[in-house]
């Protein structure tokens, strides 16, 4: 009887166990019993959703060479590719427009010229035939003023007297010049100049102030984008005429809204379902992307390389961060892979990239991994555009990622979108802001489609870089690293 007890009491206690809640966490499910997820966006050029649907197959969970401990990884610029527009250009808009700044009015002119080779640099007949130096001097003169009148604080302490200077021309003065700086820096000085530069405002703010700042910006915008079609368009601020100063009036234009495409969202989302790693590797200070994946909810991002700036008794110094990484531009792109990314990943660089401009033709083509690149269409004329035209004619020959793998190709996509609304549609060509129709490539562009459709190759074209846009001094080689 006792023994029969026993047994009753063993049968009942298993019973009730197996009721219980797990008190640890449970075991993950086996990769192969998850659905791959494929693109579905109704925006998607029908070649991009294509063959990224063919990547996520071959690379996915459910393949047969995939490893859960040495995840495939992508990777991707952030302005105008992942955002529909430069987020930390207009950053810089914001920052002016609010005074957000926590430079002392006494270090300005040390701050607008740190980095720059020769500041007594005639900029040319665009800029007045002034220089770096004086423009610098007008826009800390009119700091200067600005400050003494109480509007300048890091934070929106000072927001209830934002009428006040914006109808003032000190304000008018210094806002229409420092964004006129950062053209003539871009149009003047090379690129490893002008893109750390505008990062130097936010000198003197600890981390939290400019992710503060910068998750403002993306938030304004993006509302403003939101709220009419109409509102993707071009802003203008002009220094007024009378002002005392070197350089005199000048006026100067800007892009107003962002947001990011559904189509985007969905991409970044289901790579990472898929098993695949996203990173981004941004020309914008890194502070700026993080603070745009809080304000996007960006879902599916492991993590961000970016412009990164020294840190001195807890706030940003105008100086950047060399010991970490290289710029993240150009091929300092592909450096930054190489350093920070791929040790993660067994030395193994990525399967995908994406990106829009010249600072992202290194790292989307010169690793033996990549098998997929995604151009987001602007008409370019530098080697990002070489690219372009490899993806048309890469269309027009019907090569699917798989025919490319075989030849040793890169596959690249070409994805355009309408600027005039700021969304992804489903064709190559893209409608550029304030452009009346769309266009595919520009009229380099079509050159070099017509030396693929002549016999060059593909491989063949990307390795004339040099000879052909003179954009890089030298270039690796396609898929050498």
């Amino acid at each position: 009887m006792k023994r029969i007890s026993k047994i009753f009491l063993f049968a009942l206690l298993a019973l009730v166990l197996s009721f219980a809640p797990a008190s640890g966490t449970e075991a993950p499910e086996p990769y192969s019993s998850r659905a791959t997820q494929y693109l579905t966006g109704e925006g998607w050029e029908p070649n991009v959703k294509y063959v990224i649907n063919q990547l996520f197959d071959a690379y996915g969970r459910n393949s047969k060479s995939y490893n859960p401990e040495i995840r495939p990884y992508a990777v991707f610029d952030c302005d105008n590719t992942i955002s529909l527009t430069d987020v930390q250009e207009q950053l810089l808009i914001f920052q002016a427009e609010n005074l957000r700044y926590a430079v002392r009015p006494e270090d300005m002119y040390d701050i607008l010229t740190t980095g720059i080779p020769d500041v007594n640099k005639d900029l040319g007949k665009d800029y007045g035939g002034h220089t770096i130096a004086e423009f610098a001097k007008d826009v800390s003169a009119a700091y200067r003023k600005l400050c003494a009148k109480g509007y300048v604080a890091p934070d929106s302490s000072r927001a209830a007297k934002k009428s006040e200077w914006i109808s003032g021309d000190d304000w008018k003065e210094f806002a229409a010049k420092i964004r006129l700086m950062y053209d003539a820096i871009g149009d003047n000085y090379s690129v490893s100049v002008s893109y750390p530069w505008v990062g130097y405002h936010m000198a003197c703010m600890t981390p939290a102030e400019a992710e503060r700042l910068a998750y403002e910006s993306h938030k304004f915008y993006t509302e403003y984008g939101k709220k009419a079609p109409e509102n993707w368009t071009k802003g203008k601020w002009e220094s007024p005429k009378g002002y005392r100063s070197i350089c005199g009036p000048v006026s100067v234009g800007f892009r107003l809204s962002t947001g990011v495409s559904d189509e985007m969202r969905e991409l970044i989302r289901k790579l990472d379902a898929n098993g695949i790693d996203v990173w981004i590797n941004s020309a914008s200070p890194v502070q700026t992307i993080r603070a745009l994946l809080r304000c996007w909810g960006l879902a599916g991002v492991r993590d961000v390389v970016a412009m990164t700036y020294k840190i001195k008794d807890g706030v940003y110094l105008p100086e950047y961060d060399y010991d970490f990484h290289a710029q993240t531009q150009g091929v300092g792109k592909s450096e930054t892979v190489v350093k920070i990314i791929a040790p993660l990943y067994n030395g193994r660089g990525p399967i995908f990239g994406a990106g829009d401009s010249q600072g992202d033709f290194n790292f989307m083509t010169e690793f033996k991994d990549t098998v997929c690149g995604l151009i987001i269409n602007r008409q370019r004329k530098d080697d990002a555009g070489i690219c372009s035209a490899v993806a048309v004619y890469q269309n027009e020959k019907g090569v699917d990622l798989y025919k490319a793998m075989e030849s040793g190709d890169i596959r690249f996509l070409l994805q355009g979108r309408q600027e005039n609304g700021g969304y992804f549609w489903p064709q190559a060509g893209t409608q550029l802001l304030g452009a009346d129709k769309p266009a595919i490539l520009s009229e380099k562009g079509e050159g070099w489609l017509e030396l693929l459709r002549g016999g060059t190759s593909p491989r063949q074209l990307i390795n004339d870089c040099v000879k052909l846009t003179g954009k890089l001094e030298e270039y690796a080689g396609v898929k050498t690293r």
